[in-house]
């Protein structure tokens, strides 16, 4: 069977034009998983392979699809219905959609009439038990699986979760037609490699949705697995940095000091990069000197706030103090650091918001992200927000990182909360001693070219 994988476009997500940090990793693990067992597969990203002379139209009938698989997240599930659309337009095939926005809004996802099947939770085996059945169209036998039934919407029971990850095979990187289109932030060395070490997660924020795909259980792939793909991707594609896209890579210290040896053992000549930060309670500094030890030169941490009550609130399980004595120690152990910031969480009020504004002064990261609160559907705070009618924005096009709130709360309105977000970017920023350290931080042609873009983006937002 010829399977086509749409990766949509990402223009919109952050609510100006920026490069994509990284390739579709979901899709390339199912590019993976339906090669082993004989499909032929195609990948299109539509922000990196479609252009006025290879339109997309041209591309589909080209490879002429006998099923289009897309994934998305809830800023990119409007991108997919209008691309959805065009398929149908043009060959009347099933179309599938993967991903977080179909796990956690199957629902909506299917209300499009030209999307056919949604799958909730992790896509590998269901994907692959789907394509065997859509002859016979015995779809109650797919677990993990919605669909329509004479015009009606159905979902079967979940999927369990697969606890073997080392059973999948390494992602299909030789689907992507231009590995070196994506830009990682702070990438040093290209090709760049993005992997994934586990999947999961204990925590219990409210605003996350992890949990929703991937269950509260955390599930690893054994160190010999992971050395094996970085191997791989060194054989065959050149790489010269990974980018870890884990969100607990190091919630167990005898397995990241296990990793860090064995890393040294195979005499690696290349960079690591943790590109959605590390939990501050799970490090200490034998842990950073040995991250530091094959090589790793950035730690970021997801502070979100600067007032404990909000912490609190999210049920973030951690305490203002830990999060200082990580910045110390990451500093002292001679890394760049990065802190994560989130203004609009349930229970803000003016000083709440201000107390973020000087704990990320206080704590001084190298570079800081002021996000704004999106209450995506599935999570805690959504519902919350949602009983409360404290949400008054459904299009999801609004719901990017960096779009202004689609939400109010009961002390402040959403205008203060984007004011409170800029606010922070002027007060952070533009001070002397850190424009200097990000002028200096600057070795690369790439580097140059992404902090010009994203000044640019951030002069926008700060003067708007």
């Amino acid at each position: 069977m010829k399977v086509l994988l749409i990766n949509p476009s990402q223009k919109n997500v952050y609510g100006t034009p920026m490069p994509q940090a990284y390739p579709p990793l979901g899709l390339l693990y199912i590019g993976a998983v339906l090669e082993k067992e004989g499909h032929t597969l195609k990948l299109i990203d539509m922000d990196n392979e479609v252009t006025e002379e290879n339109d997309f139209n041209k591309q589909l009938l080209k490879f002429n699809p006998d099923v289009v698989c897309f994934t998305a997240t809830t800023p990119t599930i409007n991108n997919v219905k209008l691309i959805a659309k065009e398929v149908k337009q043009n060959l009347n095939i099933p179309i599938i959609i993967g991903g977080i926005h179909a796990t956690i809004a199957p629902e909506d996802c299917l209300k499009s009439e030209h999307i056919d099947f949604a799958i909730k939770g992790e896509g590998e085996l269901t994907i692959s038990q789907l394509l065997k059945v859509l002859k016979n169209k015995k779809f109650e036998e797919v677990d993990g699986l919605w669909y329509k039934e004479n015009g009606k919407i159905k979902g079967n029971k979940d999927r369990d979760l697969i606890h073997d990850l080392d059973s999948l095979p390494f992602p299909a990187r030789h689907l992507l037609k231009n590995p070196n289109a994506y830009v990682p932030p702070d990438a040093l060395h290209k090709p760049v490699a993005s992997i994934m070490t586990t999947r999961g997660c204990a925590g219990r924020c409210t605003y996350c949705c992890t949990k929703q795909i991937y269950g509260l259980s955390l599930r690893t792939r054994s160190v010999t697995n992971i050395l094996d793909e970085i191997d791989h991707c060194i054989k065959e594609y050149g790489i010269k940095e990974i980018h870890i896209l884990d969100d607990n890579f190091v919630y167990n210290k005898k397995r990241v000091l296990e990793f860090c040896d064995e890393v040294k053992k195979r005499y690696y000549k290349i960079h690591f990069e943790f590109a959605n930060g590390l939990r501050a309670d799970n490090t200490d500094i034998e842990v950073f000197k040995a991250l530091r030890g094959i090589g790793v030169v950035n730690v970021g941490f997801g502070v979100e706030s600067g007032n404990q009550q909000i912490l609190d609130n999210i049920k973030k399980g951690i305490k203002k103090e830990r999060v200082v004595k990580a910045f110390k120690e990451a500093k002292d152990a001679g890394f760049q650091t990065w802190g994560f910031f989130m203004f609009g969480l349930p229970g803000e009020t003016k000083k709440t918001m201000q107390d973020t504004i000087d704990f990320a002064k206080e704590l001084d990261p190298d570079f800081a992200k002021f996000l704004i609160l999106k209450p995506f559907p599935g999570s805690e705070v959504y519902n919350d927000l949602k009983s409360q009618n404290l949400i008054f924005d459904y299009n999801f096009d609004h719901y990017g990182p960096y779009t202004e709130p689609v939400h109010r709360l009961p002390d402040v309105d959403s205008k203060t909360i984007y004011y409170y977000q800029q606010k922070a970017n002027r007060e952070f920023y533009l001070r002397l001693s850190k424009i200097w350290s990000h002028i200096k931080r600057i070795k690369t042609k790439d580097q140059l070219i992404y902090n010009l873009k994203s000044f640019v983006f951030l002069f926008r937002k700060l003067f708007k």
